[in-house]
């Protein structure tokens, strides 16, 4: 009788329920999928990656919240960089966090929280994919491994953080591209061993947006064996501070390779050619109405203008970036000068000063050439 009555309790009792684990908040989304739709098997992959419980890697280098996501097996495929994890922004969590009382961006002439719409522009204005920028859109990103900033600022949590329990973030998506390294940490014997072509794509696209920030660690190459003679391709990155509104802080690691002052394929002068600053301004107004605006299409319109001149008096690129860098810190270089002068004589009228700067290139340019022996 015990027996039985035991087996009846065990079969008719009602077991406790069991709490269902909570499965950790993810999701992945285009901004607007009808801008860039080629990207979207890329964010399917990402979301199969987070599914499975690939969780989004902090990448240790750079200033801001770099994020290299995985697909289901673990392989990286993609890099998400979110606007407010970038330098001086709310979250960074890199210890570069907002300066009370200042608006201080990392890079004169672009605000924080702007560095992920430019990394889209590039991939945009990148026609026919010249450069090899990635594949590159805005995304919203919701994973718990995003980093959100607890500390007070000014005495306050933000508003955004206290309800930021997910983490949902908007930045830019781009495609991971394998590699062999940067070109910050190989030889100068190396990479004279670079293609001139190759060296060349990437020197347009910096002059063309105007890069503050083209160091030899956004810069990748990617090397292998054809016939038993190396070759290399090289793949640009990290274009979050291009497309800037001042003329002060350009930067280019290719300045002083040999390649850069190599004649330019008659393939690369019709690239040159064929580039047209009020059509790539009219894809920037359309696309990014608020965030890229005027003073940073002036600047376009002016580096555009400096190297189509600059490839019909045939100029080397090397002679191009001179025009446009610092030679000392604190000194002005000629392309900051003759755009001053250009300024002061159009009052205010862009045609005008698109007319004088237009006129003070074509003197520069002949100097150039008169100092070099070629006129």
């Amino acid at each position: 009788m015990h027996f039985l009555e035991a087996s009846r309790r065990k079969r008719w009792s009602v077991e406790p329920k069991k709490k269902p684990v909570e499965q950790p908040k993810h999701r992945v989304s285009l901004l607007d999928p009808k801008d860039n739709s080629n990207l979207q098997p890329l964010v399917n992959k990402v979301l199969e990656g987070m599914d499975k419980g690939q969780a989004p890697e902090l990448c240790e280098e750079g200033a801001g919240g770099t994020y290299f996501l995985s697909d289901s097996h673990g392989k990286k495929i993609a890099v998400f960089k979110p606007q407010d994890e970038e330098p001086f922004n709310l979250n960074n969590p890199k210890g570069y966090r907002p300066r009370s009382g200042s608006y201080a961006s990392f890079k004169e002439g672009i605000l924080i929280g702007e560095a992920s719409v430019r990394e889209c522009a590039a991939y945009l204005l990148d026609h026919a994919n010249f450069a090899g920028v990635p594949k590159t859109d805005l995304v919203f990103c919701e994973h718990p491994s995003f980093y959100v900033n607890t500390e007070a600022i000014d005495g306050e949590i933000s508003e955004v953080n206290a309800k930021n329990e997910g983490k949902k973030k908007l930045g830019s998506l781009q495609k991971f591209k394998h590699n062999d390294g940067n070109t910050e940490d190989i030889s100068l014997s190396l990479i004279s061993k670079f293609p001139v072509e190759e060296v060349h794509k990437i020197a347009i696209l910096d002059i063309r947006l105007f890069n503050t920030d083209r160091h030899g660690g956004n810069i990748l190459f990617k090397q292998k064996t054809c016939n038993g003679i190396p070759q290399f391709v090289l793949i640009p990155i990290d274009h979050g501070y291009t497309l800037p509104s001042t003329l002060d802080e350009a930067w280019f690691a290719w300045q002083y390779w040999p390649q850069a002052k190599e004649k330019m394929s008659e393939k690369t002068r019709q690239y040159i050619k064929n580039l047209d600053a009020e059509k790539d301004i009219s894809i920037l107004k359309e696309r990014f109405p608020t965030t890229i605006r005027e003073e940073h299409f002036k600047v376009l319109r002016v580096s555009t203008m400096l190297l189509q001149k600059g490839e019909a008096a045939d100029l080397s690129l090397f002679d191009i970036a001179n025009i446009m860098c610092r030679s000392e810190l604190n000194r002005p270089s000629v392309l900051e000068v003759i755009y001053h002068l250009a300024e002061k004589k159009c009052q205010g009228n862009q045609q005008t000063f698109l007319d004088h700067l237009s006129i003070l290139m074509d003197q520069e340019i002949e100097r150039l050439k008169c100092l070099s022996g070629g006129h």
